[in-house]
């Protein structure tokens, strides 16, 4: 949930408009990197609208082998916030159910579209957006970041928070951080594997560009691929989640003409190079 509420008139969303009328996020998806950087100002308090475009963008990535990797972060207009969360309209009976399902259509195209996502996350997460940060493959934050979930001192909870940290954190620590609300600063963070790396605001970029260089080096299909793995090792029965893994390395990793390359050039003591397909 927000944590102030200047923007609780917030109207019911219109349909989910086109790439060029985004108005509260800002996208970008013309190199092996796609964008999306949260841009609602002071606090990036999310309403209906911006969800939908959230998903929108992320959705017309679904085709894409030339995109590798999704970067999520916040404009530089919102300094001191990733997100406060949810706008107050979100937690109305009049529009719970829509607010809901916009917010979780944003993690269904993460999932469907299956490209690892990196959060950056400077400042504090709150409610929705740290659940937003958590459900990410990879976060990169900085010692001035603070997780925050305080539905508890409000009488609710965050559903969807409460199926995500027990898989991230542990179930133990999970419990502790909902059923309390007391937030989580970016050290704690780090030592209970809620984010892979803490720098100062002054390394952030280096590190970020850093990580994104190391991943998007590899072949965009087989990084897809490896996610889809590990999300179904996370998330389904481990029988289940063993036996999908066997199908995906057995009849698709091996159909495609980057694993091909990669054996060859490991046997031929060179570096790949990829193809994307």
């Amino acid at each position: 949930m927000a944590e102030d509420t200047d923007q609780q008139g917030t109207q019911p969303a219109n349909p989910t408009p086109p790439q060029k009328d985004y108005k509260f996020i800002r996208w970008d998806d013309t190199g092996k990197v796609a964008r999306l950087t949260m841009a609602r100002p002071p606090q990036n308090v999310m309403n209906i609208d911006m969800l939908k475009e959230m998903t929108a963008a992320i959705e017309g990535l679904n085709h894409r082998e030339d995109v590798c990797l999704i970067l999520l972060d916040a404009a530089a207009e919102c300094e001191g916030y990733f997100s406060a969360g949810l706008g107050v309209e979100g937690y109305t009976e009049q529009l719970v159910f829509q607010m809901m399902d916009a917010f979780h259509d944003v993690f269904r195209a993460m999932v469907d579209v299956s490209k690892p996502v990196l959060a950056v996350v400077d400042g504090v997460a709150s409610g929705a957006g740290s659940e937003l940060a958590a459900f990410c493959d990879l976060v990169i934050a900085t010692e001035n970041t603070q997780f925050r979930q305080p539905e508890i001192k409000l009488g609710v909870f965050p559903p969807l928070g409460a199926v995500v940290y027990p898989r991230v954190i542990g179930p133990r620590r999970a419990m502790e951080f909902l059923l309390t609300g007391e937030p989580i600063n970016a050290r704690t963070a780090l030592e209970i594997g809620l984010v892979n790396r803490v720098v100062s605001r002054a390394d952030l970029e280096a590190t970020v560009n850093a990580m994104v260089h190391r991943i998007t080096d590899e072949s965009s299909p087989v990084l897809q691929l490896l996610k889809r793995v590990i999300f179904n090792g996370t998330w389904m029965p481990f029988t289940e989640a063993l036996k999908r893994a066997q199908d995906i390395y057995l009849n698709q990793l091996f159909e495609l003409e980057d694993s091909q390359e990669g054996l060859r050039a490991l046997l031929e003591k060179r570096k790949p190079v990829w193809k994307n397909r």
